[in-house]
């Protein structure tokens, strides 16, 4: 029986008649740095992109300002199918941890669709004893303020998903931000730090090459390349999922049948056997790819939860 997510993808799936008249150049735009995680992504689909729409496609990075550089020239962008914003889940925190940000994430934008997703995380390394998020909570609980865990920044997803995990469980871990998941890998894995929360896709290989212990797993069911280890449903947490993520963002002025003409390039480009392969067994994501109704409605139930979690815990942005 057809589903009333099934229903809505195959209808935007479904063939569409005469494509409307492709910009000379279509611009995606990454807020981050060149070599990081959401470029790799960006310039995985750019050939494939380029290909289905039949012109030049630009991958141009604009970092700073935890993302807002970036989307913000797209939010000022015209609605003209000409400039698309491939965002992390950083860009969805930010407007939550910064004031006076040039735009409004849901009124300047019209999402598209998640390419691709990955779970938090939370490791420890061999020289601790920690086997289960059970020794965590309960070493955590006798010695109050001296667990530390490292993440990559303050209000980063490892960051608020501890913080969150702290309110649950009662607990009180002492956070170490780090600029990167390098130097905090390389702490956590020296034994600088007791436990370190990141995505699937930084921590995985240091996983598998024993490096550092997977106690518990963020999403809502368990990773392919992580199938030994709990989901926070599984450990007693409840639906305490958080991912990191990339997807496209619309300049809200951009006509519906534009966007749906590109969601369409965007999952043919990301379902491509070769595209899917390097995002699911090099990168360790997830393909996800929901509309972009379900996008929306994913980060309006989001953002009030995070929100909360921000509040209660007096997290402030590093900018």
């Amino acid at each position: 029986m057809l589903t009333r997510r099934s229903l809505v993808a195959a209808a935007l799936l479904a063939p569409a008649g005469a494509r409307a008249q492709v910009p000379a150049t279509i611009r995606i735009i990454n807020p981050m740095p060149p070599g990081g995680a959401s470029d790799s992504v960006a310039r995985l689909l750019q050939p494939g992109l380029r290909q289905r729409l039949g012109t030049a496609v630009i991958v141009e990075n604009r970092p700073g300002a935890s993302s807002s550089i970036g989307a913000t020239l797209v939010a000022r962008s015209p609605g003209d199918g000409a400039t698309w914003l491939l965002a992390a889940d950083s860009f969805v925190v930010s407007s939550l941890l910064m004031k006076d940000l040039p735009y409004d994430l849901q009124k300047d934008f019209e999402p598209v669709t998640m390419v691709a997703r990955g779970p938090m995380v939370l490791c420890a390394p061999p020289s601790r004893p920690y086997r289960g998020l059970a020794d965590v909570v309960k070493a955590a609980k006798a010695a109050p303020d001296k667990l530390t865990y490292a993440t990559t920044g303050i209000g980063s997803n490892g960051h608020l998903t501890a913080a969150a995990l702290g309110q649950i469980t009662g607990t009180r871990l002492v956070h170490v931000p780090y600029r990167g998941v390098a130097p905090a890998a390389n702490d956590a894995i020296a034994g600088h730090v007791d436990l370190i929360i990141s995505s699937t896709g930084s921590l995985a290989p240091l996983i598998e090459a024993g490096q550092l212990r997977a106690l518990v797993q963020f999403g809502e069911t368990r990773a392919a390349f992580l199938p030994d280890t709990p989901t926070a449903d599984e450990a007693g947490l409840g639906h305490l999922h958080c991912y990191s993520w990339f997807g496209f963002f619309a300049p809200a002025s951009t006509p519906k049948p534009v966007i749906e003409q590109f969601y369409r390039d965007v999952v043919a480009t990301a379902r491509d056997p070769a595209v899917t392969d390097i995002l699911v067994n090099k990168f360790r994501l997830e393909v996800s790819l929901p509309t972009p109704e379900e996008l929306r409605a994913t980060i309006a139930e989001e953002m009030p939860f995070w929100g909360k979690i921000i509040r209660d815990n007096n997290i402030k942005s590093e900018t």
